[in-house]
C-alpha cells in the first residue's frame, strides 16, 4: 500500500506538471506543444488507473520522470528518453521525448526572436523606452539615451532621467486615455525638436477599459532636428538671393530712371552710369552662375577628372589670371612652395578653389598688404594649400560660419563678391576628400587652408 501510495503521489505530481506545462505552452500560443503536455498527463492518468501492481521500482520510475520534468522547467533539455525505463511508464517515452524535443525548439524560437528584437533595437534611429504601470523604465534603447542623453537602467524612475515635463505629461495621458497620443516638441537639454509617441500597452487582451495601475506605455521618439535645419536653410537660403538680387536691381533701376529723367544727354553721366549697370548685371550673372555651380556640386552632378595636378604651377597660374585685380587692390602676392608638390584632383576645379580663396582675400587685405600662397606635402600624405593675408583678421565668433551660403562677417562693407566663392570652395575640396579650415586672430590676418589627396 506503502508502494502505491509513493507511486501515486510521483504520478499525480507528474500529472500536475504535464498540466502545468501545457498551460504555458498555451499561454505561448503552441497549440502542438499543449496538446502533447495534456496528452502526457491523460496518459499518466490511464497508467494509474490501470496499473495495479506497483513496487519501488515503479515509485523510482516515476521519480526519474518528474526530475526529469523540472530540469526542462529549467530550460535543461537535454533529458534521454531512456530516463523513463522499459517497464510502467515505457508508453510514455515517445510522447515524453517529443513534447521534450518540441519545448526545446520552442525556447529556440524565443531566443531567437529576442535576439532578433535586441538587434533591431539596438541598430534603430528613433528612440524607444517602455515604461511599466508604475513609470519605472522596462526597457531603453541606444537611440533613445543618445537622443535625451540619459543613462537609463532597468528600473529607473522615467521622472528621475526625463527632464522634460511634456513628455513625461505625454506619458501620462496616453496611460490615463488608453489611446495613442502624439506630439512634437523642442527638448531644451540639448537643444532637440523632437516627434514623440506614446502608446498604451494594456495588460490583458480583451479589455476595453484602461486600468491605470496595470497599463504601461511604450514611448518612441523621432528627431526632428536636421529636417527643422534643412527648413531654416532653405528659408535662409531664399531671403539671401531674395537680397543679394535685390539691392543690385535696385540700382540698375534708378541709373536707368537717372539717365531716362535727362542724364542721357550728359555723355559723362550716361556712360558712368552704362558703366555701373554692366557691373550690377555682370555680378547678377556671376552670382547665378555660382548658384548653379553649387547646385551641381551638392546634388553630385559635377564629376571630378582626377589626374596629377602642380600644385605650385596651378597657383602660379592663378595668380597670373587675377593680375589686374591685385594691382588694384594695391598688395603684393607672393607664392612658396616645398619642393615637388603634386596633388590627385580635377585641376580646373582646384584652381577654382585657389581663385576664390585669393580673391577673399583681396577683399580684406588693404593696399599695401601682403598675400602669402604657401604649397607643401603634410605629414599626412596629403597636400597642404595656405592662404595668408595681412588683413584686419576675423572675430571668432564668425569662424564656424564662413563656408556658410551668403555668410558675410562684415555686412556694412559692400563687395563685389556673391557670398558663395568659399562655400563653393569648401564642397570642392570636400568632393576631393579633402579638408578646409580657416585660423585666424582678430587684427593679425587670416589663413585659409585645405588638404588634396596627395599622388603615390
Amino acid at each position: 500500500m506503502a508502494g502505491l501510495r509513493g507511486a501515486g503521489i510521483a504520478l499525480g505530481t507528474l500529472t500536475l506538471l504535464s498540466l502545468v506545462a501545457g498551460a504555458l505552452a498555451l499561454a505561448a500560443s503552441e497549440p502542438f506543444i499543449a496538446l502533447l503536455s495534456f496528452l502526457i498527463a491523460a496518459g499518466l492518468l490511464l497508467v494509474l488507473s490501470r496499473e495495479r501492481r506497483t513496487n519501488a521500482a515503479a515509485a523510482r520510475e516515476a521519480r526519474a520522470a518528474v526530475a526529469a520534468m523540472r530540469r526542462i522547467s529549467t530550460g535543461d533539455f537535454n533529458v534521454r528518453q531512456e530516463e523513463l525505463t522499459s517497464t510502467t511508464l515505457s508508453s510514455l517515452q515517445a510522447p515524453f521525448a517529443a513534447m521534450t524535443e518540441a519545448l526545446a525548439r520552442l525556447f529556440s524560437q524565443l531566443a531567437d526572436h529576442r535576439e532578433q528584437l535586441t538587434a533591431v533595437l539596438d541598430t534603430m534611429a528613433d528612440g524607444v523606452i517602455l515604461v511599466d504601470a508604475e513609470n519605472r523604465i522596462v526597457l531603453s534603447n541606444p537611440a533613445a539615451n543618445e537622443l535625451l542623453s540619459i543613462e537609463a537602467p532597468t528600473g529607473t524612475p522615467l521622472s528621475s532621467v526625463l527632464r522634460d515635463h511634456e513628455l513625461r505629461d505625454l506619458v501620462t495621458l496616453s496611460r490615463g486615455s488608453g489611446e495613442r497620443q502624439h506630439t512634437e516638441l523642442v527638448l531644451s537639454t540639448p537643444r532637440r525638436s523632437m516627434s514623440a509617441t506614446a502608446t498604451p500597452l494594456t495588460a490583458g487582451p480583451g479589455e476595453t477599459e484602461p486600468d491605470e495601475s496595470e497599463t504601461s506605455v511604450l514611448l518612441t521618439l523621432h528627431d526632428l532636428t536636421p529636417i527643422r535645419q534643412l527648413e531654416t536653410t532653405r528659408r535662409e537660403f531664399v531671403a539671401n538671393v531674395s537680397h543679394e538680387l535685390r539691392n543690385p536691381l535696385a540700382s540698375v533701376k534708378a541709373m536707368v530712371e537717372t539717365i531716362e529723367g535727362g542724364a542721357v544727354s550728359d555723355p559723362a553721366t550716361a556712360l558712368d552710369f552704362l558703366g555701373r549697370i554692366n557691373r550690377e548685371v555682370d555680378r547678377m550673372n556671376a552670382m547665378v552662375n555660382d548658384l548653379l555651380e553649387l547646385s551641381r556640386i551638392e546634388s553630385g552632378r559635377s564629376e571630378l577628372h582626377r589626374e596629377p595636378v602642380d600644385t605650385a604651377a596651378t597657383i602660379e597660374a592663378v595668380r597670373t589670371d587675377l593680375e589686374h585685380r591685385i594691382e588694384e587692390a594695391g598688395v603684393a602676392v607672393t607664392i612658396s612652395a616645398s619642393g615637388e608638390v603634386v596633388a590627385l584632383g580635377d585641376e580646373e576645379k582646384l584652381r577654382q578653389v585657389i581663385s576664390n580663396l585669393l580673391g577673399n582675400a583681396l577683399k580684406f587685405t588693404p593696399r599695401g598688404g601682403t598675400i602669402e600662397l604657401r604649397a607643401g606635402n603634410s605629414e599626412t600624405d596629403n597636400v597642404l594649400v595656405q592662404v595668408r593675408d595681412s588683413g584686419p583678421g576675423i572675430a571668432p565668433e564668425h569662424l564656424p560660419h564662413l563656408f556658410e551660403r551668403f555668410y558675410k562677417a562684415d555686412r556694412s562693407r559692400r563687395d563685389q563678391g556673391t557670398g558663395l566663392g568659399l562655400a563653393i570652395a569648401k564642397h570642392i575640396v570636400e568632393l576631393h576628400g579633402g579638408e578646409i579650415g580657416v585660423e585666424s586672430t582678430q587684427g593679425d590676418g587670416a589663413t585659409f587652408w585645405f588638404t588634396l589627396p596627395r599622388t603615390a
